[in-house]
This record gives C-alpha cells, structure tokens and sequence, in this order.
C-alpha cells in the first residue's frame, strides 16, 4: 500500500511539473517528500540509491505516469475552463501552506531574522514574473553548434533547479532563458529525429542541475533547515501571482506573417468567476484534509 501511495504522490508531483508556473518541488513538500528526496539525491552514493531505490522508482514511474497521462486532461482544461484551472492550483498553493508551516516548524519556530530569506524567496518570484511580462518567444534554435549546445547545457541545468524548488517552475525559467520554444519544437513529432541533438545537452543540463541543487539543498536542511522553509515559504507566497490567471498578448512571425496570438484569460466576476472561486475552495480543501488525516493517524498511533 505505501508503494501505492508513493506511485500516486509522483503522479501528483508530475502533473504539477506539467503545468507552466506550477511548482512540482511545491508538490513535493505538501507530500512531505522533499526532505527525503532531496537527502538521497544530494548523499548521491550507490548506497543510498540501493537502500531507497523502491522509493524512488515509484515516485519517478509516478511523475511519468502524470506527466504523460495528464497532458489531454490538461489541455483540455486550460483551452476550455481556463481560469478555473488556475483557481484551483490557486486554492491547493493557499490550503498547503498551513501544512508546509507545521512541517517547517517541527524541529522550532520561526525567529526575526527568518524574514530575511523569505524576503529573498519572495523577491526572487516577484523579479521573475515581471521578467516574464516583458519576454516574447525566443529565437528557435535548428542546428547544434558549440555556443548553442552550451547554451543549452546551461538553459536546462537552471530549469531543472527550479523544477525540483518548492515554488519555482521549470518550464516558466526555461521560457524565461528564451529556450523554451527550442526545446518544444525539439520534442514534436515531425521534429525529433531531426532535432534530437539538441535534447542532449539539455537533457544532460537537467541531469546536473537536478544532483547540483539537491546537494545545495540537502547542505541547507541539515545547516539551516528554519531558513530554506522560510525561504520556500517565500517562493511559493509568490508562485500565487505566478498562477493568477490573466490574458497574454503576443506578436510573432508564422510563415512570414506577423500574427496576434492571445493566450490565458483575466478573472471576471460573473458565473465564470464564481465558479473559479468555488474551484479553489474545493483545491484548498484538499490539503488541508491531508493535514486532517495525517493529525488523526498520528493521533491514533
């Protein structure tokens, strides 16, 4: 039953990977997986992988499971009940940070000086987000070159960073660096066998930058554990504007032709509206009963 209930955490944490501006690593920490994950990651002995390797298949064949079978799901979603879609990650964002508080909490309380770093992971949201106002599609790279394949290595070691950060998104960085349209061109199907080198120094990118911030973070729980919970508290207090639903515009060039494309939606208070914000109460309700549940077993214990 645990193994089944780690499959269905990953699929969880793969579904959120999934979503632009949607934190997988915040996923995480609701599930009160992160600390763990990021020990074995950040030891990275053969030991330790052996010792939880059962541990981290499931989670792994579970974020796949997610991330492949939730993206019909999810673009149905967005193309249809846009707003409604982002309420809800709105609400589960909210209704976790009680739970991510008494997780944070349970080796000691938060002193003055915590506000410091949570400043910082606040800051760190709000910096990004107005970058990405101002950031139209990138130049697509076709061909691989020693400056595109550092590039690249580059691009994706900083989005696997923000993968695995509690607040933070992969693909939102990724977007961010201008190699996200690359990368999406890359994996379509008319496109992948011919650009396929180009998936492997970004794909080796991730690898490192997934070990390097594991070790960073790893370093931090045992030193600082209070401060990275502040911190995170920060990024994911910030992460809530990231998902707040608005319209984008854009001009781009299609076959020549400069083309308007509008994306998203803005929140309007009407039948639309109201049915958004009874989304997010049902999505806070949700990990605020896992906190319910998890008290009453311990309770029980």
């Amino acid at each position: 039953m645990k193994h089944v209930v780690n499959i269905l955490k990953g699929i969880i944490i793969g579904i959120a990977n999934a979503i632009p501006g949607v934190s997988g690593g915040t996923m995480m920490v609701i599930l009160r997986v992160f600390d763990k994950l990021m020990n074995i990651l950040g030891e990275l002995s053969i030991k330790k992988i052996f010792e939880n390797f059962v541990f981290l298949f499931t989670i792994a064949l579970g974020m796949g499971i997610g991330i492949v079978g939730s993206a019909s799901l999810l673009d149905f979603c967005f193309a249809h009940f846009y707003v409604q879609t982002q309420f809800f990650f709105i609400g589960v964002i909210a209704g976790s940070l009680p739970l991510i508080y008494k997780e944070a909490t349970k080796d000691g309380k938060f002193r003055p000086v915590h506000i410091i770093p949570f400043a910082a992971g606040l800051s760190l949201m709000i910096v990004i987000n107005v970058i990405k106002t101002y950031v139209h599609s990138g130049h697509i790279i076709t061909s691989l070159t020693p400056a595109s394949a550092i590039y690249l290595f580059v691009c994706g070691a900083l989005a696997a960073a923000a993968m695995i950060l509690p607040g933070l998104s992969g693909s939102l960085v990724m977007l961010i660096l201008g190699a996200y349209d690359t990368i999406i061109e890359a994996v379509s199907a008319d496109n992948l066998l011919e650009r396929f080198p180009l998936l492997i120094p970004t794909a080796l990118g991730i690898i490192i930058g997934i070990l390097g911030c594991a070790k960073v973070v790893s370093k931090a729980l045992e030193k600082t554990r209070l401060g990275l919970y502040a911190a995170i508290f920060g990024l994911i207090t910030g992460s809530l504007y990231s998902v707040f639903p608005r319209e984008t515009v854009e001009t781009v060039i299609e076959n020549g032709t400069e083309v308007t494309k509008v994306t998203g939606a803005n929140f309007t208070f009407d039948k639309s509206g109201i049915a958004a914000v009874i989304v997010m109460l049902i999505g806070a309700a949700i990990p605020l009963l896992f906190m319910m549940a998890d008290k009453k077993e311990n309770k029980n214990a």
